[in-house]
């Protein structure tokens, strides 16, 4: 197999050295590239489309009294009980109008005695929660809940000289470009 495409890859070099005799290397690249688009590997299929797609227009009329979902409180969390309360604590389960929050042991008071007003609250986005109930367990992880990305910090400037060293090889061009770009991106994890 690795034989077959080696020869493959290097007939269609071969190919591409006769089609196009010493050129400008800017318009070699540029041939190469749009020689190459056009025996790139068979289409993607793509994927069905799920059960969800078809049943949500269906079922919009009968649930449109139905409000918020868990999914929504989860996101909003921190929005709804504060920053501080939002770190430790996540809701877990909306069911029959009683909304149940994990929180650590040492949390649960402050949430018991804030409970009218995170339901005033949960009420205000639309949520059918009606009581509160609390389950002990362990604090929740700020990173898994987090949907925002973090910022990456940028290269200092022997990082940045250490990677322009490496690319002295590379000819200017995409190529050198892009192999900069994820040499960044490899420096900065």
């Amino acid at each position: 197999m690795t034989q077959r495409f080696d020869t493959g890859v290097m007939g269609l070099f071969a190919r591409l050295r006769q089609a196009y005799p010493e050129t400008d290397p800017a318009l070699r690249e540029a041939q190469a590239e749009a020689a190459l688009a056009t025996r790139r590997g068979q289409a993607q299929w793509q994927a069905p489309p799920t059960a969800a797609r078809h049943a949500s227009p269906l079922l919009k009329p009968f649930l449109k009294d139905a409000g918020a979902g868990l999914s929504e409180l989860k996101r909003r969390w921190p929005e709804i009980v504060g920053d501080s309360l939002g770190q430790a604590t996540a809701p877990e389960k909306l069911a029959a109008g009683v909304l149940t929050v994990r929180a650590p042991s040492a949390i649960a008071p402050f949430i018991q005695h804030q409970a009218s007003l995170i339901l005033n609250r949960c009420a205000l986005m639309g949520a059918k929660a009606s009581r509160l109930a609390i389950t002990h367990g362990a604090p929740v992880k700020a990173s898994a809940r987090s949907d925002r990305r973090q910022a990456l910090r940028p290269l200092s400037p022997e990082e940045e000289a250490d990677l322009a060293a490496a690319l002295t090889l590379l000819p200017e061009g995409r190529l050198k470009q892009a192999v900069a770009r994820l040499g960044r991106a490899m420096r900065r994890s």
